[in-house]
């Protein structure tokens, strides 16, 4: 029963720390959130559009698919098999290569 006490005690503490920091920074990420999902929304061209645009593009898998900055960003192969990152516009639906 001690042993349990002496390992609650400093988990409680840590919790208890880390309360205050997530209550403060749950605001501001719920705001960032709700501006990415209206953006997203907004945009003419989906996830899927998005994914339609790289293939017709002529690349080939498709490994990742990430909403960034206004823009979904890609990841996939081109027809040599390398790794590329592209950049989808969120209206037009230009496939360009992405500066990492």
């Amino acid at each position: 029963m001690t042993r349990t006490r002496i390992l609650a005690a400093p988990l409680a503490l840590a919790l208890a720390a880390g309360l205050p920091m997530a209550a403060f920074a749950s605001p501001e990420r719920d705001q960032r959130r709700s501006e990415e999902q209206r953006a997203i929304t907004a945009a003419t061209v989906d996830a899927a559009g998005a994914i339609a645009a790289v293939r017709a593009a002529g690349y080939g898998t498709i490994r990742e698919v990430d909403w960034e900055r206004g823009a979904w960003a890609v990841k996939a192969t081109d027809s040599a098999g390398q790794r590329v990152a592209l950049r989808v516009d969120a209206q037009s639906g230009a496939v360009t290569p992405r500066q990492r």
